[in-house]
């Protein structure tokens, strides 16, 4: 065994401690200016994997031992760790480099290898742990952000872009202090990557990191550096705090950084940033659907827009993408819509092509989309299967279509341009794009390098750019959940899954302004099922959603159907700091209610919501006027207590309340009625 060794690096307040010997671990995590440890146990920095040439054996090894060589030199803000000479991976050295600067630690990893029996096939990027402890909370960017306790048993890998990891960026803090660490991923060109962290049952530590997939997965010797440079930094406050760092970097250094002025994002029409409400409807074989959004909107006193599925001859899931020729009271519904004012915006699948594309049959699948969709190292297509069925009741296996290629750009452009400017309709829902993962496709026939890397992104976002290139400038484009690298060419994210317990705003806090975010999807909660509906109410009105994604028969069946209508029509007068603002920290308070809470969401964990039954937020426009919106989605008058975080003064009171609301030393009170809306604004 080699003699243990320390190395400090030190960034600001921020210090980490390092041992060498035969690997590197880090043992310390220390806050120098309050003197606090956040982590007193020893963990590997890395693990790095690789595929055997001529198999799928793999072998996995870790930063910590079995180095044969590990040194470390620094000079000046940088410091450069190099391992080599691993008896396991032979032939492959690590060069980790740290390059400090203010609060901040930011990491680059270099691999180098001539091993010609394995391909390296992923790498993490410099992992960070803490202590687990009761006051420390830990935030993953699932959906709009979901916190976890620092004792919490969990374990989640989840793939970016997609659902699951909507941005490239964690952090914990601890409460009592109000100081945390910042881990994020400052890749501005997106490449495909895992989202890591883990806290076991009988463990004193929570680990977290991102993973990278790795290029060129089909050949030996396959050197790279990982994308982007990993970034730890110490902050003060919470959550909030770690999304504000992120929204720096993605402002000045993203790629998928749409453009705005004065008005908000310049390519989004403005019926779609207008918008406070939408339907979702499956259309049968005549133009009924119609009648039921408009009885519905003359029920809710709005003129929502429709989100149309099953416009299409074919069955849902079944026979993609062949969308033509639709069905013929598809055409008369959306003209009957649009003349009473109503936006349509039909369903496609922006991803998958049917492998039985006409039936039973393989109708242009074999000759058009099997070149042309991912495949693993042996040429198999990548597959999947939902709930639909073939005539002989097998499942129907869709293949996942290559988005570099020619074909599936093509494809996709003609399908939306036929719906846009051939049909007319308002926008396109293409989805899956933001919500499903990136595959480690190996077709070297594609324009791609084999296996994970920027590609699948650029791929996306090449056909979007074609399609934006034939979308008339008062139509847009949406698709499935808040994948962030695709928001460029996409004018509105669809937050369906934003259902989980214990969210946060955090993807509104980094990106509100620059994408629309629209609807919750009700049916994951039985009709009858109020509680649960007035958690998504009120949390997606004060997150600044444009509310709905209901079909107008649950609406109907609603048991606080005034108190939906009150927030769309409320929602309307409001909507301007949302599409042409920014979320400001969100305020703490207590009130004095009994919790909200359902058991049966089908996509939460356990089934289980809860929330307080007040929710509220706050925003500042464009224009400098800021706006805190407090929520009273119980059923008998609350009583709020701010505590601490809102600027002292006197704000005036409307909505469901009048008078003014005083805060001193950050803290206030007042009374709200049941089933409420009320705003304050400062004098």
């Amino acid at each position: 065994m080699k003699k243990e060794r320390t190395l400090r690096i030190t960034a600001g307040e921020l210090s980490c401690t390092l041992s060498l010997a035969d690997g590197v671990c880090l043992t310390s995590l220390r806050d120098r200016k309050l003197k606090k440890r956040f982590l007193s146990t020893s963990r590997p920095l890395f693990t790095l994997t690789a595929r055997a040439m001529n198999g799928d054996e793999t072998v996995t090894v870790d930063s910590a031992s079995g180095w044969g060589s590990c040194v470390s030199e620094s000079v000046g803000s940088d410091t450069v760790i190099m391992l080599s000479g691993n008896k396991t991976l032979l032939g492959v050295t690590v060069v980790l480099c740290a390059h400090t600067r203010g609060n901040r630690i930011s990491w680059t990893t270099n691999l180098i290898s001539d091993n010609r029996d394995y391909s390296l096939y992923s790498c993490d990027y410099p992992m960070l742990a803490f202590d687990a402890r009761a006051d420390v909370n830990f935030m993953s960017p699932n959906g709009p952000g979901e916190l976890w306790n620092g004792l919490d048993e969990c374990r989640s890998c989840q793939n970016y872009p997609s659902y699951g990891a909507s941005m490239q960026f964690m952090a914990f803090w601890n409460e009592k202090w109000q100081r945390g660490i910042y881990y994020g991923l400052h890749d501005p060109a997106s490449a495909y990557k895992q989202i890591y962290f883990q806290k076991k049952k009988n463990e004193s530590y929570f680990e977290l990191c991102g993973k990278m997939p790795l290029t060129d997965i089909d050949k030996p010797c396959n050197s790279q550096s990982l994308c982007g440079e990993c970034v730890w930094e110490i902050f003060d406050g919470d959550w909030y705090s770690a999304a504000m760092l992120y929204r720096e970097f993605f402002v000045n250094n993203a790629v998928w950084c749409p453009e705005t002025d004065e008005n908000g994002r310049k390519d989004t029409p403005d019926w779609m940033k207008r918008e406070n409400h939408w339907w979702i409807v499956r259309m049968k074989d005549d133009d009924k659907f119609a009648d039921r959004v408009l009885e519905a909107n003359e029920d809710l006193g709005y003129n929502s827009s429709v989100h149309l599925y099953d416009w299409f001859q074919i069955p849902y899931d079944n026979d993609y993408p062949h969308y033509f020729p639709a069905k013929d009271a598809f055409y008369t519904g959306v003209k009957r819509l649009q003349e009473k004012g109503v936006k349509v915006m039909p369903y496609i699948n922006a991803r998958l092509w049917d492998t039985k594309d006409k039936g039973m049959e393989d109708f242009e699948w074999s000759e058009k989309a099997k070149p042309n969709c991912t495949k693993d190292r042996n040429g198999v297509a990548f597959t999947e299967s939902y709930s639909s069925k073939e005539a002989d009741g097998s499942p129907v296996k869709l293949s996942i279509m290559c988005p570099s290629t020619a074909c599936w750009q093509e494809k996709m452009t003609e399908v939306v341009g036929r719906l846009l400017n051939e049909v007319g309709v308002d926008a396109v829902y293409m989805d899956q794009i933001a919500a499903a993962s990136p595959l480690m496709c190996e077709d070297r026939t594609h324009s791609h390098r084999a296996g994970g890397g920027t590609w699948w992104v650029e791929g996306y976002n090449n056909l979007l750019d074609h399609v934006n290139r034939i979308r008339p400038a008062d139509r847009g484009l949406s698709t499935e959940c808040t994948g962030e690298p695709f928001m460029k060419h996409m004018q509105a994210y669809l937050t369906w899954l934003w259902v989980h317990n214990r969210q946060v705003p955090a993807f509104v806090a980094v990106y509100s302004g620059f994408v629309t975010m629209f609807g919750r999807n009700y049916r994951y909660m039985p009709y009858d099922d109020d509680e649960g509906q007035r958690i998504n109410i009120a949390q997606s009105f004060t997150y600044g959603e444009q509310l709905g994604w209901n079909a107008p028969d649950l609406y109907l069946q609603m048991k606080h159907k005034d108190f939906y209508k009150k927030c769309v029509h409320e929602r309307a007068k409001i909507g301007s700091y949302m599409y042409n603002g920014r979320l400001l920290r969100s305020p703490k308070f207590t009130d004095d209610q009994p919790i909200l809470r359902t058991e049966r969401c089908k996509e939460a964990y356990g089934g289980i919501v809860e929330h307080s039954a007040v929710f509220s937020e706050h925003w500042e426009r464009r224009d400098g006027k800021r706006l805190l919106i407090i929520v009273n989605a119980g059923e008998g008058e609350a009583e709020v207590s701010f505590l601490g975080n809102l600027d002292d003064g006197v704000y005036t009171l409307s909505g469901d309340a009048s008078g003014v609301l005083e805060i001193n030393n950050g803290c206030g009170r007042l009374s709200i009625p049941p089933l409420s809306i009320v705003y304050a604004s400062a004098e």
